[in-house]
């Protein structure tokens, strides 16, 4: 019983991606070989072996292994690469400007933007010139192939 409660629970880590679930396993498969060579009798004493035997595999070992699985984290990042493509694009506003800030639709996402030449009304058109992080900067003034800002 405990080895099959074992398998299920580390196969249901598949599932349940927590990096909890394996521990648990390891816990009810350790019970179950202590149980087949006669280490292990009575259910009280498997159960408290099993409770002890997984807590402290969960408390000990999971930042441990949870490294392995996280990959490699690198400090570029590269989120505005779209929108940097983005410029010299035609977006309409969805929320009015108001001191410059306002939102826009870009590519059926609403983002916050910022203009370059005054207030917009909502529904009018404008044109995405750069961004500052995912704040897009724009202009009522459609912009040459030459004249868009670089940020």
């Amino acid at each position: 019983m405990w080895l099959i409660l074992g398998a299920l629970l580390i196969l249901s880590e598949f599932f349940m991606t927590g990096l909890v679930a394996i521990f648990f396993g390891v816990g009810a498969i350790a019970v179950g070989l202590l149980v087949a060579f006669g280490l292990l009798s009575g259910l009280a004493e498997q159960i408290l072996v099993f409770a002890l035997l997984s807590v402290a595999a969960l408390m000990f070992a999971r930042e441990r292994i949870k490294i392995w699985f996280h990959g490699k984290v690198s400090d570029r990042w590269d989120g505005d690469r779209n929108l940097i493509a983005s410029r010299g694009q035609r977006v309409t506003v969805t929320r009015e400007f108001i001191d410059g800030e306002g939102r826009v639709r870009l590519s059926g996402a609403e983002w916050r933007a910022e203009s370059l030449d005054g207030d917009h009304a909502k529904g009018a058109t404008v044109w995405v010139v750069g961004n500052q992080g995912i704040v897009l900067k724009v202009s009522g003034q459609r912009p040459e192939s030459d004249a868009v800002a670089r940020d």
